[in-house]
């Protein structure tokens, strides 16, 4: 993307919109410069915003603002990923509510293919400390990006784990990413992005505020394929991750502790729920070793035929993307019964070639 294009991928995320409106339109003008350059009536005729939201994307046109606010943001050591760019990870195209843009210092992930993020109580034990490190420092010797949120205790042992180890994590704040927070972990801070990438998708210069928090959450999760949870409240940040990677369809673990500490009430809770239960760090390790290997047979066969797939199989394959696509939808676009959808949809799930991210609602999985 050229820079004269950045610079209006800047305007528009730094928009006062909301993102499904900014995600609407540029799917259907390509990028944001062509929103920029489109008139209120080519705007509305898009279909997918209304009156008062093109009025807002006509009246903040400003040639010498918008330089302005670019050549600012030049002389900060930060990037921006949005949307309409090729390296704007896939995994957050899917989720609801996804973020247009993604602000960054350090080095910016080429992929978020072999991900686990860990999180849990910012007032861990010892032992929950100990138990995040080793984890994510055995994750990152077998070439696993750790994803957290800096925050005290479990998220920063994680990170620490996977520094300890000269692998790569990622921070996803919910502050910009020029302010370090907690202060306390300006180490941490600095460390990450010497391998790793420190994120957000709220504005350079914003503070952290309380609200912004629980919606980091969600791209916590969606950035990894599986979301350990290690010491938590029953009402906890940690929880509302776990909520999120439900949505999401990600695999949820929970490390078990004693029925009387308050601080493992949250793990024990989703494990009652049917959460994986984490009672070894080799023995995890390893399970996730096998999934990996299983998905990367899949995702090596080049002719998706050779898995003889029955011919319904293949063409409700055929017509998944990595938007999620419902029953009706996949009825409609294929002609076959109700039935013989369900029962195709099962089977690529089996495979590891389609996944529900939402009620009834499927993408493809390369």
């Amino acid at each position: 993307m050229t820079e004269s294009n950045i610079k209006y991928e800047l305007w528009l995320t730094r928009l006062d919109i909301a993102n499904n409106y900014k995600n609407r339109i540029v799917d259907c003008f390509g990028d944001a410069k062509k929103v920029y350059d489109a008139s209120k009536s080519d705007l509305l005729s898009s279909g997918v915003i209304d009156d008062k939201i093109a009025d807002i994307i006509v009246s903040s046109r400003d040639d010498e603002l918008i330089d302005k606010t670019y050549q600012e943001f030049l002389s900060y050591n930060q990037g921006l990923i949005t949307r309409p760019m090729v390296n704007y990870p896939d995994k957050l195209r899917v989720i609801r509510n996804s973020p247009y843009g993604l602000f960054y210092i350090g080095h910016f992930p080429e992929d978020f293919h072999k991900c686990v993020s860990i999180v849990g109580a910012r007032r861990c034990s010892e032992y929950g400390r100990w138990t995040a490190k080793e984890i994510a420092y055995t994750l990152s010797q077998k070439g696993y990006t750790i994803i957290s949120g800096m925050a005290l205790g479990i998220d920063n042992a994680s990170h620490e784990g996977a520094l300890r180890a000269k692998g790569k994590t990622v921070a996803v704040l919910g502050c910009g990413v020029d302010i370090c927070y907690p202060r306390d972990n300006i180490n941490t801070y600095v460390d990450i992005q010497k391998e790793g990438a420190i994120i957000s998708e709220q504005l350079p210069g914003t503070v952290p505020m309380n609200f912004n928090f629980p919606t980091r959450n969600r791209i916590i999760s969606a950035l990894s394929n599986q979301v350990v949870i290690i010491e938590a409240r029953l009402r906890s940040g940690s929880l509302i991750t776990a909520d999120f990677a439900l949505e999401q369809g990600k695999d949820i673990y929970a490390l078990p502790g004693r029925i009387n500490d308050s601080l493992s009430a949250g793990c024990n809770a989703l494990i009652e729920q049917g959460a994986g239960i984490i009672t070894s760090v080799e023995d995890f390790v390893n399970n996730l070793e096998e999934v990996e290997i299983n998905t990367l047979l899949v995702e090596d066969n080049d002719n998706i035929q050779n898995l003889f797939l029955e011919k319904e199989d293949l063409l409700v394959y055929s017509i998944l993307d990595f938007y999620p696509k419902g029953i009706e939808e996949i009825i409609e676009k294929t002609n076959l019964d109700m039935m013989l959808v369900l029962n195709s949809i099962m089977n690529l799930c089996k495979l590891n070639l389609a996944k529900e991210v939402f009620v009834n609602q499927y993408i493809k999985i390369k």
